[in-house]
C-alpha cells in the first residue's frame, strides 16, 4: 500500500460558477462577466471546474460551455430583449389589453425566445460543452426536479445527446411569462428558478458527492442579477390575498437565494464570493428590457469592484481540461436538435 500524498491534488482548488435566474437582468450576468474577461484578459470558460446556472443564468452557462464569446452573449441580451420580452402598446389601452392577456396566457412568445436562442447555440448538442455542465428545471409531468449534466460521470448517459436549445429553454420556461416547455420526447418542463433561482448549492453537492472533490478545496463565485432591499411590511404581515398578490413568490424566491447563499457558505466555510448590486424597489424587473443600458452598465461596475478577488481566487490558474466520459455524434445532435 502506498501512502504517499499527492501534494499538488490535495492543495488544488476546484473552481465553481454559479449563475442566477433573473430574466432580462442576465445583461448585469453577462455584463459582469465581459468585464471580468476584458480587464483580467482572462478566459472565465478556461478557469471554472463547474458552471450550472438557472434560467436566463443556465442559457448563458451554456453557452459559455460552447465556447461563445461572452461578447456574443450580452449581444444576445441588448439586442434580442427587446424582441423576447416586448413592451405593451402606449396607453392605458394598451397596458390594459397586455395585463388582461397575462392574466390568460403566457405574458411573451416562447418562439421568439426558442428563435433568438437558436441564433446563439446553433445546432449543437449539449455534450459539445468544454466545460462541465449541471442545469436545473422542473419536470412538470411528473412534478420532480430535474438537473440536466454533461457526460462528466460514468451514469450521465442521457442528457449529453440534448440539442443545447433544449436544455435553454427547459430551464427558461417561466411561468406566467412563457409557455410551459415540451421538449422532442413529450417531457414537459418549467423554469429552474421555481427551485433553484440560485443554483450554488446544486453545484457544490455535484461536486461534492459525484465528482469527490474535496468542500475544502471548493470556491464558489456566485453572480446574481441584482436585489432589491427586502421586508414584508405591516399590511402584508396580517394579510391575505390582496395584500400579499407578486410578493409572495418575492418573498419564496428572496428566501430561497438567501438561505442557498447561506447553506453554502457555511458548507464551504465562506468560500463564497457573490457578486450582485442592490438596486431600488421596482427598478427592474424580469421583463423590463426598456433598462438593458444600465443594467449593462451596472454589471461592468459590479465587475470592476470584484475584478481584484476574483482574480487572486479564481483566474490565477487555468481549470484542468474537461474530458467527459461520452461525446454525441453528429447524427445524435441532429435528430435532438429543436
Amino acid at each position: 500500500m502506498n501512502d504517499t500524498i499527492d501534494d499538488s491534488n490535495a492543495t488544488r482548488r476546484y473552481r465553481i460558477l454559479s449563475l442566477d435566474g433573473g430574466g432580462i437582468k442576465g445583461v448585469f450576468t453577462s455584463s459582469v462577466l465581459h468585464t471580468l474577461e476584458t480587464v483580467t484578459g482572462k478566459s472565465i470558460s478556461k478557469h471554472f471546474d463547474l458552471i450550472t446556472g438557472t434560467s436566463t443564468g443556465g442559457i448563458i452557462a451554456i453557452a459559455i460551455g460552447l465556447g461563445v464569446p461572452l461578447r456574443g452573449i450580452l449581444d444576445l441580451y441588448v439586442k434580442k430583449g427587446p424582441k423576447i420580452f416586448p413592451s405593451p402598446a402606449p396607453g392605458y389601452r394598451g397596458k390594459f389589453a397586455a395585463l388582461w392577456r397575462h392574466a390568460w396566457k403566457p405574458k411573451h412568445c416562447q418562439s421568439v425566445l426558442r428563435q433568438s436562442i437558436h441564433e446563439v447555440l446553433g445546432e449543437r448538442s449539449f455534450g459539445e460543452s468544454a466545460n462541465r455542465l449541471i442545469i436545473p428545471a422542473f419536470n412538470a409531468v411528473n412534478g420532480d426536479i430535474q438537473l440536466f449534466k454533461t457526460a462528466h460521470c460514468e451514469a450521465y448517459r442521457m442528457d449529453y445527446r440534448l440539442a443545447a436549445t433544449t436544455v435553454a429553454l427547459a430551464t427558461s420556461a417561466a411561468p406566467t411569462f412563457f409557455s410551459a416547455f415540451t421538449d422532442p420526447d413529450g417531457r414537459v418542463f418549467l423554469d429552474g428558478g421555481v427551485w433553484a433561482n440560485c443554483p450554488a448549492m446544486v453545484g457544490l453537492v455535484e461536486a461534492t458527492t459525484a465528482l469527490g472533490w474535496p468542500v475544502e478545496q471548493i470556491d464558489i463565485l456566485s453572480i446574481g442579477t441584482t436585489f432589491e432591499p427586502f421586508d414584508v411590511n405591516h399590511k402584508r404581515r396580517n394579510g391575505g390575498l390582496l395584500r400579499w398578490n407578486k410578493g409572495v413568490v418575492d418573498l419564496l424566491q428572496e428566501a430561497q437565494v438567501r438561505g442557498t447563499l447561506g447553506l453554502a457558505n457555511a458548507i464551504t466555510r465562506r468560500r463564497l464570493l457573490r457578486i450582485d448590486a442592490v438596486a431600488r424597489p421596482g427598478r427592474f424587473s424580469l421583463d423590463g428590457a426598456h433598462e438593458v443600458s444600465d443594467l449593462k452598465a451596472l454589471g461592468e461596475n459590479s465587475a470592476r469592484q470584484a475584478v481584484g478577488e476574483v482574480t487572486e481566487r479564481f483566474l490565477t490558474t487555468p481549470a484542468d481540461l474537461f474530458d467527459p466520459c461520452y461525446r454525441p455524434s453528429i447524427a445524435t445532435a441532429a435528430s435532438s436538435s429543436v
